[in-house]
């Protein structure tokens, strides 16, 4: 949660499980995000910006598979697949490259997450447009959703 996000925003290989939470609580009361939130927000989402908008605004907290569909994770295993996923890594030995053990964790991995929708999406976009903050307010405040 908050500060953690950014530490390993940078990391190739983000692993979610059953019990991953991501959130930016600071939001939730009135404070704004620390330098790793606003490095990575802007870059969660190859087709838009909105949607780092939309999580650092409203502190909205993702889970698990959620993780994986909006960029912050790169992987979902699930927790019964984990101790296996820590096993194979284990065996590695310092010769191996990035790319495999990148074929580890896929391959331990459920890869339909990423092919998730995000509810709400279109939406989401719409309303935290790029423009300006007091316009995004202004559509929140206009918005019959639940983001308001």
């Amino acid at each position: 949660m908050g500060g953690g996000v950014g530490l390993t925003w940078h990391s190739p290989i983000r692993i979610a499980t059953d019990n991953t939470m991501y959130a930016m609580p600071e939001s939730g009361i009135g404070l704004f995000c620390d330098v790793g939130g606003s490095y990575f927000l802007p870059r969660i989402r190859p087709d838009s910006i909105s949607a780092g908008l939309f999580l650092g605004i409203v502190g909205h907290r993702l889970k698990a598979r959620d993780l994986v569909k909006w960029g912050i994770a790169t992987h979902f295993v699930s927790a019964d697949k984990m101790e296996a996923l820590r096993a194979d890594i284990n065996k590695v030995d310092h010769s191996h490259s990035n790319s495999d053990i990148l074929s580890i964790v896929d391959s331990h991995s459920d890869a339909s997450a990423k092919h998730d929708a995000i509810d709400n999406y279109d939406e989401i976009k719409e309303i935290f447009h790029p423009d300006s903050i007091w316009k995004i307010f202004e559509r929140l405040e206009k918005s019959e959703s639940e983001f308001g």
